[in-house]
């Protein structure tokens, strides 16, 4: 076992490990053992605990007898309060978080330690296995990723990919997989709570362009997916990644090229909500969210153009090729 062995003195350890609990008696004790399997021993583990009405406290108590665990209960504040509280709490010179829910295979800390001395990274992250929880399948992050269109951070930060581009276009990166240095924290703020569920992209975001980001291509993590996770709340994660588009393009909008990778990926998510409303018969919030994108300047009228605009000129020339008989099949 590398690192300081269970149970030594809590002196400032390598990595803080943050979990934020709120009612996880069902879930935290693979997530707990997951961390305890690490062959990399040197972390402290911050327990938060947000305002828990069932048994958390007394299914994590067996784990505060390893010096390693600290549990800290406060008021209910929401995942990015409770974060932002073991980010403050946080001794180590990097910071993890690891829901409640999710789990680390035993390399995890090791390797992403060694590849992070190797390529002197700020920001490291890995692939990982999305689980579906009740039916024991699921898929590659990396795999589903690259189906979709979209591209995983290069394994050697060196090769000149451009890696905030690829988190514009998509938060590309897996929460539990995440390792950073502690400094970004301090260097750039705290987790933004108006940003949950996407607060984890926002903090990638607002690292970039100057972080060094870098990717392990191998599965390090397993991601648990359920009904009680935020992200299964379509409609509600791609308002808050819309608010944090626009929250970033307005840092880089006398970047041209940033400019418009940002209203290329503002289109795709705002003609996905739109959609997604429509579903839901909010046609008359469609119309007053697409109007309000005209007020937002030169970038706004481009995205209202290209996911209001385009889409309806599309759907006309589609029914009036099948109209007269010229559609193609």
């Amino acid at each position: 076992m590398s690192g300081r062995e269970r149970g030594a003195s809590p002196a400032a350890p390598k990595v803080s490990v943050i979990t934020p609990l709120y009612n996880s008696a069902a879930f935290v004790r693979g997530t707990l053992d997951s961390l305890l399997a690490q062959t990399y021993a040197d972390w402290e583990s911050i327990l938060v605990d947000d305002g828990s009405t069932d048994d958390t406290a007394g299914v994590v108590r067996p784990y505060l007898e390893d010096a390693r665990f600290r549990y800290v209960r406060q008021e209910n504040r929401g995942i990015a309060g409770a974060r932002n509280t073991g980010v403050l709490a946080a001794r180590g010179e990097w910071v993890c978080l690891l829901d409640h829910d999710d789990r680390w295979l035993p390399t995890k800390l090791e390797k992403e330690l060694a590849y992070a001395r190797a390529h002197d990274a700020d920001i490291v992250c890995s692939d990982a296995y999305m689980i579906v929880e009740g039916t024991g399948g699921g898929w590659l992050h990396s795999r589903a990723l690259k189906e979709l269109g979209f591209e995983s951070p290069p394994a050697d930060p060196e090769a000149g990919a451009d890696v905030f581009g690829l988190l514009i276009r998509r938060n590309v990166i897996c929460t539990c997989s995440v390792m950073l240095r502690r400094s970004l924290f301090e260097e750039r703020g705290l987790l933004d709570a108006e940003a949950v569920p996407a607060d984890d992209y926002e903090m990638w975001m607002r690292c970039m362009p100057g972080a060094k980001i870098g990717f392990v291509a191998e599965p390090l993590v397993e991601y648990h997916i359920h009904g009680g996770n935020f992200s299964m709340d379509e409609t509600l994660m791609l308002e808050k990644i819309i608010y944090v588009l626009w929250k970033h393009r307005r840092r880089h909008a006398a970047d041209p090229l940033r400019a418009r990778q940002f209203d290329d990926s503002l289109v795709a998510h705002h003609a996905r909500l739109f959609e997604k409303m429509t579903e839901e018969g909010r046609r008359a919030e469609v119309v007053r969210r697409s109007l309000a994108l005209l007020a937002k300047g030169a970038g706004g009228a481009r995205v209202f153009y290209g996911a209001v605009c385009a889409p309806l000129v599309g759907r006309a020339r589609n029914s009036i090729r099948y109209r007269t008989g010229s559609a193609r099949f």
